[in-house]
């Protein structure tokens, strides 16, 4: 009886695992393109904050805060959506956890290469400012050599791994 118990277990297991023949382990972890946006976004903030202190550029980070501050807002709560959804209760360590980590890299580089780093960060403070230039910071951090860096897959969204819903509507 209890090895019956265990195999129906097992195998309920094995269907909640597995969807539409892929299994679902494979895609927990990956940020949704709305993710994958805040993540890029992240690593230019952490960049560019780095170069406010290290780089003596307080002012220009300043503005870019205050131009992009509505934005930015929703790219954290877009953030906070993924690290609640990838590592539940303990979403807060490993958020916090992930910005020091793209802040220790960020300063990692600036140490490596100072002058370059420094003038790459005001080519960008520049650009992120320029009123002639119309983007949204997502956009254009994702445009970003490095942009990635985050270290989180990007899910892959095929025909073939669309799940259809009570609705009839595929997710």
């Amino acid at each position: 009886m209890r090895s019956t118990a265990l195999k129906r277990g097992l195998a309920a297991l094995a269907v909640a695992v597995t969807v539409a023949g892929t299994p679902a382990v494979s895609f927990a972890a990956c940020a949704t393109p709305k993710e994958n946006a805040a993540l890029e976004a992240r690593v230019l903030l952490s960049e560019l904050m780095v170069a406010a202190l290290s780089c003596n550029q307080r002012p220009s980070y300043n503005a870019v805060v205050a131009r992009y501050q509505g934005e930015m807002a929703g790219t954290g709560k877009a953030l906070k959506g993924y690290f609640a959804r990838v590592h539940g209760a303990r979403s807060s360590q490993e958020l916090n956890g992930f910005v020091t980590r793209m802040a220790n890299e960020a300063s990692q580089r600036s140490l490596a290469e100072f002058a370059a780093f420094c003038s790459a960060a005001e080519d960008k403070f520049t650009a992120l400012m320029d009123e002639r230039q119309p983007h949204s910071f997502e956009s254009f951090a994702s445009l970003q050599p490095g942009a990635s860096n985050h270290g989180i897959e990007a899910c892959q969204y095929t025909a073939s791994n669309t799940v259809p819903n009570s609705g009839g509507r595929t997710r």
